[in-house]
């Protein structure tokens, strides 16, 4: 089942804590924060109380005043390599960089809306040709508006900028709320993430209001696009309106604390997927990732729909499938129970990845859809 252990697993960076600075009594420049978790909290456009800092406008912008700030983890290690961040409706400019290790070769790929589809590390002499051709200050607007993958490298000093520049010279803003992902190809770890976005509030407010949530207890918008606020003055390319809608999955845990985790993992496609699809198999399965002691190697299992676990993968898929060949829909609920708390699958670091099989026979990995 190869396609669960090489699922791209772009992790969310508002998924860890931000601090947010509340305003200082009178006089004083003590500043205490607000820890807030998930890009719900993190960014209302109102009844945030604390202060957002980046430097797209410079200082301390509170709420109103057109400056979000994305996470910064000062002295933390980003262990994943893949990774996300949201760009919302109303964004005119965009800034984003972390900190590597000197003398080392680190190159990213970069994609606005979908995954990078780039894998492999970069020859010498693609990666003198990067160095070479990078254009950070105008990659926000080309992400947007070309939709291509974009690869970003590290020159061997501290700062690596990733993304720069405003989206257009007449302070246009971007139209929908969307994700940029990120995966690393080589390279050490990253220190310091951090960056800022500049906004039309306006514009932000609007299309926040029209986002859709995953159901995680910290929400995130999903993967799809978001609509957007109005009157943005920027008009996507003719091939980006006709992109493909990605399928979504949202997972919430509806079980009792204490009693066997159950999930609730809700698939949801467009309809000329389903139409192209009558018939669906679905795939839940559980992943120990390798931990030096009791499992050398990660180890699969996956979760049949009789209830049981399978270790071993037959030449027929669907002896293993949770769902198989079931009645494809727009929207497609599965609930499966793993048979241990959510405490004893946490004590081996255990995740639960997602996946489905089209009428077609192509497979679709949505990785990993427990713990969010």
């Amino acid at each position: 089942m190869t396609p669960f252990a090489q699922a791209a697993n772009f992790v969310s960076l508002h998924q860890s804590a931000l601090k947010i600075a509340l305003p200082p009594a009178a006089g004083s420049y003590n500043y205490k924060f607000d820890t807030r978790i998930g890009f719900k909290q993190q960014y209302a456009p109102t009844g945030v109380t604390g202060c957002a800092i980046g430097y797209a406008t410079g200082g301390c912008a509170f709420p109103g005043g057109g400056s979000l700030a994305l996470p910064e983890f000062t002295g933390y290690q980003l262990q994943n390599k893949e990774f996300k961040i949201f760009i919302p409706a109303g964004t005119r400019s965009f800034m984003f960089s972390g900190y590597a290790p000197q003398r080392t070769q680190s190159a990213f790929a970069l994609r606005y809306g979908s995954a990078p589809v780039r894998e492999a590390a970069l020859s010498g002499a693609e990666y003198q040709a990067a160095q070479t051709s990078e254009r950070i200050d105008s990659a926000f607007s080309r992400l947007v508006n070309e939709r291509s993958e974009q690869l970003v490298v590290h020159d061997g000093g501290g700062t690596l900028r990733f993304v720069g520049g405003q989206l257009d010279a007449k302070r246009g803003s971007t139209k929908e709320g969307n994700w940029l992902y990120v995966r690393q190809l080589s390279g050490s770890p990253l220190y310091d993430v951090q960056g800022a976005i500049d906004l039309d509030m306006a514009q932000y407010a609007a299309g926040y209001a029209k986002i859709v949530w995953t159901t995680s207890a910290y929400p995130d918008p999903v993967d799809a696009p978001s609509a957007g606020g109005g009157t943005g003055t920027v008009t996507p390319q003719d091939n980006a309106t006709t992109l493909p809608v990605p399928a979504t999955v949202s997972t919430s845990v509806v079980s009792a604390a204490g009693q066997p985790l159950r999930l609730d993992i809700t698939l949801a496609q467009a309809t000329s997927d389903v139409a192209a699809s009558p018939k669906i198999s679905t795939w839940v399965a559980a992943l120990i990732p390798a931990n030096g002691q009791s499992f050398q190697a990660d180890t699969w299992f996956f979760r049949l729909a009789n209830g049981s676990w399978a270790s071993q993968v037959p030449a027929d898929l669907e002896g293993i499938a949770f769902a198989s060949q079931v009645a494809n829909a727009a929207s497609l609920k599965f609930t499966p129970s793993l048979d241990f708390t959510e405490a004893e699958l946490r004590a081996f670091n255990v995740q639960v990845h997602f996946g489905y099989k089209t009428g077609t026979g192509s497979f679709v990995s949505k990785g990993k859809v427990w713990p969010q």
